[in-house]
């Protein structure tokens, strides 16, 4: 079970993610470095589903409609990662928040309504 019943997931700052992509290649191209690792980029904590629909409520100064509805087949209560390889190995993990996450989503959404559309 889960806090409120809903899902509960990892979340990741795009930010943070980038960082960690940098962090991984900058490990892969050192010299001598030599095999496959594998490394879990996230915050390493979850939030759930009414936690996420909250914290973008509050970034968007808006009431976000939703629906509690049954859970999907196969869908699994809690699902996050343990990202200690990656500080260990890469000195990564995630600074910013979830709330943080949805603040500058919803900054970027705003500036851009319609995407990534160049004639913009």
């Amino acid at each position: 079970k889960t806090p409120d019943g809903t899902g509960y997931r990892d979340y990741i700052h795009v930010m943070d993610l980038a960082a960690g992509h940098l962090k991984a290649l900058e490990h892969i191209l050192a010299p001598n470095r030599e095999g496959t690792h594998i490394f879990n980029l996230g915050s390493g904590k979850g939030a759930t589903v009414l936690e996420v629909i909250a914290a973008f409520s509050k970034a968007s100064q808006k009431e976000i409609p939703y629906e509690i509805v049954g859970r999907r087949k196969g869908d699994v209560d809690s699902l996050y990662a343990s990202c200690d390889k990656a500080e260990k190995e890469l000195n990564w993990k995630c600074h910013l928040s979830l709330e943080d996450m949805c603040r500058d989503m919803w900054n970027w959404q705003t500036k851009n309504p319609k995407g990534f559309n160049p004639a913009n």
